[in-house]
Formats: structure tokens, C-alpha cells, sequence
């Protein structure tokens, strides 16, 4: 939708108003005055006239800055409050908000905003006072965006000689952090509840582990963090009571690329607190040097939040409370913190905050490998079968030793020691014995000494010399067998060569081989004997791929939902209420706690306007009103969990028809509007009810 079809889908009354305010040609001042109260509706060329010409004077820049700049600056900081907002706020929230944020009264900032209803910048909801919502319609708040640019994100601090804090000098890369865990936990075992919590004995081995990892102070967070990413991701599950990593899945996490993997941390922000991928992008937009003021920030993400609640009541009509709180929430930062992505420091003006130097590379998405290893790096393998694995070691490489030997300590360099038993371990997980001594001799960056490559052979012993291989074999002639190798060769089809007529291959490169065989013109048997091969990590679609693949939950403009415009109220029209004079009579508040608390309007009134407040009350006392619902054959508002799925449940409309007491199972039928049908509903579950008017 633009602008010409945003105001094609606006009332006439309204639409009207604007021809009025803003093209000064209305009609006489009867008919005028009868459309503005909405008795006489506009024909169908008056408003593709109308809303032609309205869109093209919006939609001009230099008109809409003339028109901000007779603003006072009061009014400016209401739309731009109402713009970090997303456009939506509670009346009641949204006044107090602007008080402890701006200073003035509440009724002045009511003022302020009635003021920009008259000018048809912002609209209500509902017809009571004050307004349960502040409206800013999307399109509208597009082109007063693009004024307001600079005011409505964050911008830099500028105080200079801001001095890191120093519980941000020193983290591990989040890879390796996540591998040395991983490891931890293949090699001990993790006793777990059915709960999904750590016994008390392993937990306390678990916070000294991250203690010599990550040094103390934190490591309760850090613990934390790092189990709920691994189970998020599904590396690890519970079996028989213990914490066990899942071989596949990591197998597939290991194979993908660093960029995939940093995809995959996103997707899992996206899941942990949905404002977090906004929170690092404001934070890049600051520059490289951009420190931004603590409770700056706060005061924007409190904002952005709370818009995205009431959100979701006007346009999504869901009655939704977020946890106890809400009212001014704090950035989740210390997510991020513990990835290393931000970083605070300290001024004379108090808390600061920034991206961090990986931060910034892991937002832009650019050269992400540097931050997760370096290809250069290899293990030091020492005469005393001690292997020290330092910092900025390939994920793979850092797995495949904790597989091989056991993992003694942590630190910026991890210590594992080769033993009989680690070694032996492997070979009984997968590992062959060439395999062994290639890994340690290619790996280490001293090559591999001669006492320990004797001992790791004694203790290989004769293991290996049978092994089951699980393949797609292909065979050919020995005269054939030359092209068959040149064709997976130059289509880069991995392939192992297991005798002089016989290859293997991955099963999921099957057809691919089978058509470069017969673009070669070799004769391909048509039936293709199939053997069941491993799946190739890197190109097995498995649980992690289906996280990156997760579409993330938007609000398009596109939606019908979006801005609802039919239900807009003008503020200053004369059959709305929450004019001069109904401020006057309420007089000033302060914008203390109390019953005009932040948040009031969702915890007091929740509900439409007009119709009273919304009542929790005793289940003898809501059989009471739905007795006199009955007799006065009236409809009543429920607020009433889901009923199954489908229904999301909040406030819904209900007929009641019968009611039946019976203690702690009573319960009443009733004909539920929105699902259309009859139901019942049980007394004690309902959180809400009131008259409906």
C-alpha cells in the first residue's frame, strides 16, 4: 500500500478532515460539518480525487519539512516518541513515558498530542479519555521518519576518554568456548534430573571448568548461556539421565562454514528475544568508535518493546502481557556480552556500550572465519604425549582431539594428553589407525615425534586390519576405470579409491555421478546397486539447516492487519472525547506509581474503550454477573486462555446461556462469537470479565 491508498482506505469522515486541513477546498460548513460526524459519506470520484492529492502533497519532501518545522519541539519529541514506538502506544503508558522521559506533566504531554490530532498526525483508537492508544498509521510515520532519521535511532556518544570496563577485556571466541564444553561433556559424564537440571556435584565441576576458561566472576552466566545455546541447537540431549552430545548434529554443525554457523547463532538471537538482531543493528550503525549512552539505549529498547506489545493488541487484537516488568525492561546485553559481541565502558556521564571489534564483523557477516579460528594455527604435540590446543584452532581439528585424547585442563591454550585408552576409544568410535597417526602428524605444528608415534602404533596394536566400510561402491572396467576417475575428479565428487576397478562415493552424490558417467559416454549399468553410506556431514540436511531455513515472523505492510485504518478516531473531532476540556477536568499527575502507573492502561483497562473495565474477580462474584448477563440478555467480554489449538485465546466475546455450580468444577456454556460456535468455560479459569455494551 502508498500513500494515495492509504488514504483511499481512511473513513470519510476522516478523510474529509484532511481535505479540509490540508487542501482547503471543502464544501459548505453544513455538508462539511455533517461528513466530519459521518452522516454523509464522500463519492467514489471525490475520494480517488481526494486521496490523489493528499499523496502526492505527503509524499513531497519539502512540503512535509515545512510543515514539521512550524512544530514546537514538544511535538516533534511526541512523533518521535510514537515513531520508536513502531507507531502504536498505550494512552495511559505513553504519557508517563514521555514525563519521566522529557519532564512537564502529563496533561501537558496529553495536550501535545491532541494538539498533533488536530493536525492529523496522530490519531486514537477509541472515544473515551485518554485514548487507550496513541496512533501514529504506518505510512504516515514512513515519510516523518525519513525527517527524523537522526532523532529516532541511537546516535554517538560524543565525550571522549571513555575507558573500557574490565569485565570486557577478556573472552574466549564463542567456537572455541562452545568446542572445549562440548568436549568436556563427551568425556565426563553429566548426571541431569528429568528436569533438564545438572546435579549439584556436576554443576559445581561445571562452574570450575568455565572458571579456568574463562576466569571467575561470572561463571554461573557463563554456564548457563552455554548449556541453553547447546540445547537450543540440539548438540547435546539428555539419554539414561545424562548430557550427551548428539554425533550428528555436530557432525553437521562442524561442517558448515563459518558464515553458516554465525547464521545459525543469529537464528537462535532471533528465538531467544526477537529484539536482539534489532539491538546489534542500531549498535552497528554507530560507527566504529560509536559508544552510546547506557540509558539512552534503555530508553529506546523500552520503547521498541513496549510498541511491539501494544502492537499486538490494536493491530493483532491479542490480549498479551508480557512478564512482570514490562513496564520498563532492560536490553537483554548480557546475551550478547557473553558472546563477546559488545562491550561496556565507563564516563563521567556514567555506562556506555558499543559493538565490540568481533561484534562488528559478526554483524556485517564479513570475514566471520577470522573470529572463529585461523587456518594457520595447528596443536603442539609434546614428547611427553601432552598436545596443547591454543586459541584460534579450527573448530574441526580442536573436536577431533578431545576424540583422540583426553582433555585435561582449559585455558587460552587447552591441554589434552594422548592415552591408551583415548586412543583405543576412538578407534572404537570410528577412527582407523592410519587415520590416527595422519591426524596427529599433519596436525601438529612440530610434526609428530618418534616416541610417540611408536607408542600410538603399539597401542593401535593390530586394530584395523578388517574394517567394515559402509559405501555406494561403483565398479568398472579396467579399460573404463581412467574416465571414471578424470569425470569425479573434475566434478569435484569426493571419492576414495578402494581397489583397481572399485571407488566409493557419497550416496548423495549419486545422480550427480551418474549423469557426468553418461555425459561421458561411459556405459552405465541402468540399475544402480545401492549401498547405505554414512551421510556426508556437509551435505546432510539435518536439524541445523532447518534453523537457518526459519523464516523469521514479520509484520508486513502488506498485511490487511496492518494499521487497521477503519478503527481511527481523530482526537480533535467533536464526537471524540479527550478534548481541552475533558483534560482540564481530569487535572495534572505527577506520573508517580499508583494507580496511573506505567502500564496502567494494560493492567487496569485492558479492554475496548467505552465498555468498563475489565474485573478478576471471585468465582462466586463472576457467577453473579454471568447470572445477570443471562437475565438481561447482554453479552459479556471474556478474558479466557486458549481452548485448543487454533484458538489463541485473550479476549473474546461470548453469549452465556447456562450456568452450572458445582464448587471448584463449575462452569457455564455460552456461544463464543470469534470461533463461532458453542462452548463451555470454566469459572476459575477465567481471568477477566465485564458487561459488553
Amino acid at each position: 500500500m502508498d500513500l494515495k491508498g492509504f488514504f483511499r482506505s481512511l473513513p470519510h469522515p476522516v478523510l474529509g478532515q484532511f481535505r479540509e486541513t490540508y487542501l482547503g477546498d471543502g464544501d459548505d460548513a453544513a455538508v462539511g460539518s455533517a461528513r466530519r460526524a459521518g452522516a454523509v459519506g464522500l463519492s467514489a470520484e471525490d475520494v480517488e480525487s481526494i486521496s490523489t492529492r493528499l499523496g502526492d502533497r505527503f509524499g513531497d519532501k519539502a512540503w512535509m519539512r515545512g510543515q514539521l518545522q512550524k512544530m514546537d519541539r514538544s511535538h516533534h519529541v511526541g512523533l518521535i516518541a510514537l515513531l520508536q514506538c513502531g507507531g502504536v502506544a498505550g494512552g495511559t503508558w505513553l504519557l508517563q513515558e514521555l514525563t519521566q522521559a522529557h519532564g512537564m506533566s502529563e496533561d501537558l504531554w496529553a495536550e501535545v498530542l491532541h494538539t498533533l490530532g488536530l493536525k492529523l498526525m496522530v490519531f486514537g483508537n477509541s472515544r473515551q479519555s485518554p485514548p487507550l492508544f496513541y496512533v501514529l498509521p504506518g505510512l504516515l510515520g514512513e515519510e516523518l521518519g525519513q525527517h527524523f532519521s537522526k532523532r529516532v535511532r541511537l546516535s554517538p556518544a560524543a565525550e571522549e576518554g571513555i575507558r573500557l570496563s574490565n569485565d570486557t577485556n577478556y573472552r574466549h571466541p564463542l567456537g572455541f568456548s562452545l568446542i572445549s564444553f562440548l568436549g568436556y561433556v563427551r568425556q565426563n559424564r553429566i548426571k541431569v534430573t528429568r528436569g533438564d537440571e545438572v546435579f549439584k556435584k556436576n554443576h559445581d565441576e561445571l562452574l570450575e571448568f568455565f572458571t579456568n576458561l574463562w576466569g571467575s566472576g561470572a561463571e554461573e552466566k557463563v554456564l548457563a548461556w552455554h548449556l541453553e545455546v547447546v540445547k537450543e541447537l540440539g548438540l547435546v540431549r539428555q539419554r539414561a539421565g545424562h548430557l550427551v552430545v548428539d554425533d550428528l548434529v555436530l557432525d553437521e554443525y562442524l561442517a558448515l562454514s563459518a558464515r553458516q554457523r554465525r547464521d545459525l547463532l543469529m537464528a537462535w538471537f532471533r528465538r531467544r528475544e526477537p529484539l536482539l538482531l534489532w539491538l546489534l543493528d542500531e549498535l552497528s550503525g554507530l560507527g566504529t568508535e560509536g559508544w552510546v549512552l547506557l540509558k539512552h539505549l534503555r530508553s529506546l529498547y523500552r520503547r521498541r518493546y513496549m510498541g511491539g506489545v501494544f502492537h499486538r493488541r490494536y493491530v493483532q487484537k491479542s490480549y498479551y502481557l508480557p512478564p512482570s516488568g514490562f513496564y520498563d525492561p532492560n536490553p537483554p546485553l548480557e546475551i550478547l556480552q557473553l558472546a563477546g559481541l559488545v562491550e561496556s565502558g565507563l564516563g563521567s556521564k556514567g555506562s556506555y556500550i558499543r559493538l565490540s571489534e568481533e561484534g562488528r564483523v559478526f554483524v556485517s557477516g564479513e570475514n566471520v572465519a577470522s573470529i572463529e579460528a585461523n587456518e594457520q594455527v595447528r596443536f603442539l604435540l609434546q614428547p611427553n604425549f601432552e598436545v596443547l590446543a591454543p586459541v584460534g584452532l579450527p573448530l574441526d581439528m580442536l573436536w577431533k582431539l578431545a576424540e583422540v585424547a583426553e582433555l585435561k585442563s582449559v585455558d587460552r591454550a587447552n591441554t589434552f594428553f594422548l592415552t591408551r585408552e583415548s586412543v583405543r576409544a576412538a578407534l572404537d568410535e570410528g577412527w582407523r589407525s592410519a587415520s590416527v597417526i595422519d591426524f596427529l602428524r599433519d596436525g601438529s605444528q612440530v610434526g609428530m615425534p618418534q616416541n610417540v608415534e611408536s607408542t600410538v602404533r603399539d597401542w593401535i596394536g593390530t586394530h584395523g586390519e578388517v574394517e567394515f566400510h559402509d559405501a555406494l561402491v561403483v565398479t568398472a572396467a579396467s579399460k573404463a576405470m581412467k574416465a571414471v576417475l578424470r569425470s569425479l575428479k573434475k566434478a569435484k565428487i569426493p571419492h576414495e579409491k578402494l581397489a583397481p576397478s572399485v571407488v566409493a562415493i557419497p550416496r548423495e552424490r549419486r545422480e550427480d555421478a551418474l549423469e557426468l558417467l553418461r555425459a561421458a559416454e561411459l556405459g552405465v549399468a541402468p540399475n544402480v546397486r545401492r549401498h547405505d553410506l554414512a551421510d556426508d556431514p556437509s551435505s546432510r540436511l539435518g536439524p541445523l539447516h532447518a534453523l537457518l531455513d526459519e523464516e523469521p515472523e514479520t509484520n508486513s505492510q502488506d498485511d490487511e492487519t496492518y494499521f487497521p485504518t477503519k478503527s481511527l478516531v481523530m482526537l480533535g473531532a467533536p464526537a471524540a472525547e479527550g478534548g481541552r476540556e475533558m483534560m482540564a477536568a481530569r487535572g495534572f499527575r505527577s506520573g508517580t506509581t499508583g494507580a496511573n502507573a506505567v502500564g496502567a492502561d494494560l493492567s487496569v483497562k485492558p479492554a475496548a474503550a467505552g465498555a468498563g473495565d475489565l474485573l478478576k474477580l471471585s468465582p462466586a462474584k463472576t457467577i453473579s454477573v454471568l447470572k445477570a448477563a443471562i437475565r438481561l440478555q447482554l453479552d459479556v467480554d471474556l478474558l479466557y486462555p486458549s481452548t485448543r489449538d487454533g484458538d489463541p485465546g485473550g479476549l473474546s466475546r461470548v453469549t452465556p446461556e447456562k450456568v452450572v455450580e458445582g464448587g471448584g468444577a463449575s462452569h457455564f456454556t455460552g456461544h463464543h462469537h470469534r470461533l463461532g460456535e458453542d462452548m463451555q468455560f470454566q469459572i476459575k479459569r477465567i481471568r477477566g470479565i465485564r458487561l459488553a455494551t
